[in-house]
């Protein structure tokens, strides 16, 4: 069984995603993944090439100025997802082939999830959520951001409200680690039922 695991930022997708691999699970990261694409030059030149100037000193790409850029002008944000998306997409099937063999359960965190329309990938989906005021107070404390640069990342994003409708399970992440951790056991005895 392959899961999709997602929410908006801030909502807290790492925290759920350590403690999983923490209780034995496999856990794919699309963030990890991307964050190796973008390492590659033939990315980083199509991408600067696209978007502007967005490179550091090294010529490698700064993800704060790009950050800036797309985060604001959804067009450009199109622009990256189109280049970086197809290649993300290729190496998480790749992952979950190779995972498939040793385990019932994969988990797959996929933060952009709904935005780019791949729900048909997973079994069922699991959602991280929080609340807004949370989602801004927890990226401006660990992000070092503005607030208006966090509402425009979260405003970048599918509502919340939205993507609870589209999920099969739901962690609220708005009260402690605790009641987290007791939500995260509490799916995941429904979804070891399901792979029996």
């Amino acid at each position: 069984m392959v899961i999709g695991l997602t929410g908006g930022i801030g909502t807290g997708k790492s925290t759920v995603a350590r403690r999983l691999i923490e209780k034995g699970y496999p856990v794919i990261d699309t963030d990890i993944i991307s964050k190796e694409i973008i390492e590659k030059e033939e990315i980083i030149i199509k991408i600067n090439e696209e978007l502007g100037d967005v490179l550091d000193y090294n010529g490698k790409i700064n993800r704060k100025k790009l950050g800036q850029i797309v985060f604001k002008d959804k067009k450009k944000l199109n622009v990256l997802n189109s280049i970086m998306h197809p290649i993300i997409l290729n190496e998480m099937r790749k992952q979950i082939n190779e995972k498939n063999k040793l385990h019932n359960i994969i988990i797959v965190d996929v933060p952009l999830l709904f935005e780019i329309n791949i729900e048909k990938e997973f079994d069922l989906i699991l959602l991280v959520y929080s609340t807004k005021e949370i989602q801004l107070k927890r990226i401006m404390e660990r992000d070092n951001r503005t607030k208006e640069e966090s509402l425009n990342i979260i405003n970048s994003q599918m509502d919340l409200e939205l993507k609870k409708k589209k999920s099969d399970y739901i962690l609220k992440n708005n009260n402690t680690l605790k009641d987290l951790y007791e939500e995260i056991d509490n799916v995941l005895e429904k979804l070891e039922k399901l792979v029996l």
